[in-house]
């Protein structure tokens, strides 16, 4: 009998599991498979979710057969599997399968439960006999009989094996993951187009921007990059990329209509430059110009856009009610065409770079841009400015009649810097009552519902003061 052996100390069964073979062959001949016809098509989504879609020219015997289909990440979802022959009837799914065994220290001696296996010691004494109990739950001793039953039981402590040789592992173990398929063909036998397409977990992508501002901080240049990470246990080879950004919620529900999105989609435009966008749905989708490898456990970033000489402005933001004394420092740029941009933007980070007085590159700052459609404007928060302090009083409280409530607060913004700074001052007046501005010292402006924006510039080395009331009708 063939036997197979692994060394065993505390982290035994690494050795084994990696280098066993599978004696236990299937009962059916399995039938070659043709390698996937045109590459694999791959979209993945923002977060751990992509759907595949495998071609592959494989043989379909007439009446009712087995066809597997091998080589499918260990992470996909069973429920989402499905099946096509484009171009033929007369084929009807009877049955689907997805096995996989994950073969594990606790799987492997569950399996040889009252089979003979034999122990050498440190000491290189040889012990044989039927495996009753071991390496249970993080048990680590092993229990034998003499007899498959019992008779004589020895327990052998886990510190004095060496090694242990195990018989042959049982039939039908399926350590790489597959499909598999009973079937019912009408047609005569042979080699026909199968599509298979399932979700899977393990998959996963990110966008990451680089911004480089000049000297003056009127001018900023951008690199997108997209970060795709393959934890599904499979390498996908010379795939046809395709990511899809937006907020696609992965209820079962939603994600079966997600296939069926996708499958819709048709697009045989060839091009070999990086990633081409175009609105799907409610989503935008990128689709890479050239085939893409993804090796299992692999992190690979590709090029997503690169824009040059994108004019910027910085600002500086106090909400006082908000953020105490701090200035928030601020960099707003739109993103459209006549800005070299006007791709709809992935959510993503951005950090941003300057050149110091040596021409070296520093860090200023780092940020989450959200999904930002073409035409609208990016905004990125760098941090709270060094030399600018803000205050905000409330001076006064007071009901100049029933039902009416008046609040006057104090602004002020001290500037230490070198030159002058303009600040816009954010402030809240209304949450849930009516309010209206009713004396104030500086000009204003509505912004949105119930917030008002005071532009204000403020001298180098000194202070600016905005005083204003609010009346509250309660």
């Amino acid at each position: 009998m063939k036997r197979v052996s692994r060394y065993v100390s505390m982290g035994l069964l690494v050795t084994l599991i990696l280098s066993m073979t599978v004696w236990g062959a299937a009962e059916k001949p399995e039938v070659p498979q043709d390698k996937p016809v045109g590459g694999i098509e791959l979209t993945i989504y923002n977060d751990q979710l992509a759907l595949v879609k495998d071609q592959r020219y494989l043989q379909l015997v007439t009446g009712i057969s087995t066809l597997t289909f091998d080589e499918v990440s260990a992470l996909l979802d069973p429920s989402s599997v499905m099946i096509r022959t484009p171009g033929l009837t007369g084929v009807r799914v009877l049955e689907q399968n997805f096995e996989h065994d994950d073969v594990s220290e606790d799987w492997l001696f569950k399996k040889h439960l009252g089979q003979k296996i034999k122990i050498t010691t440190l000491e290189g004494r040889i012990i044989e006999g039927y495996l009753l109990a071991g390496w249970h739950k993080g048990w680590q001793n092993l229990i034998i009989g003499s007899e498959p039953g019992g008779g004589d039981i020895q327990i052998i402590q886990s510190e004095q094996i060496k090694s242990i040789d195990f018989p042959k592992l049982p039939r039908g173990l399926v350590v790489r993951p597959r499909l598999v398929w009973e079937l019912q063909n009408a047609n005569p036998t042979d080699k026909r187009l199968v599509e298979v397409s399932y979700l899977t977990r393990g998959l996963s992508w990110k966008a990451d921007y680089i911004a480089t501002i000049n000297g003056d901080d009127d001018r900023i240049d951008v690199m997108g990059w997209v970060t795709l990470k393959n934890n599904s246990g499979i390498d996908y080879s010379d795939v046809r990329l395709k990511l899809m950004a937006g907020d696609v919620r992965q209820e079962p529900e939603e994600a079966e209509k997600a296939v069926a999105y996708l499958r819709a989609t048709v697009n045989d435009e060839k091009a070999n430059e990086g990633f081409r966008e175009q609105s799907f749905f409610e989503y935008h989708l990128y689709t890479l110009g050239r085939p893409a490898t993804l090796k299992n456990n692999q992190l690979k970033q590709v090029e997503l856009l690169t824009a040059a000489d994108i004019p910027v402005q910085k600002r500086y933001i106090y909400e006082g009610a908000l953020d105490g004394q701090k200035v928030k420092v601020m960099l707003e740029f739109e993103n459209s065409a006549a800005n070299h941009l006007g791709m709809p933007l992935p959510k993503g980070t951005i950090r941003v770079q300057k050149a110091d007085h040596e021409g070296s590159l520093q860090l200023i700052g780092v940020d989450r841009i959200e999904h930002t459609p073409k035409d609208e404007k990016v905004r990125i928060n760098l941090g709270n400015a060094f030399d600018i302090v803000g205050e905000r009083v409330r001076t006064q409280v007071k009901e100049p009649a029933k039902g009416l409530r008046e609040e006057t607060y104090k602004i002020t913004l001290r500037n230490h810097k070198n030159e002058s700074v303009g600040i816009t001052v954010i402030e809240m007046i209304s949450a849930w009552h009516e309010a209206k501005i009713v004396a104030n010292n500086h000009p204003y402006r509505r912004s949105e519902a119930g917030k008002v924006e005071f532009d204000v510039t403020v001298p180098a080395g000194g202070e600016h003061v905005i005083e204003y009331t609010v009346r509250y009708k309660l």
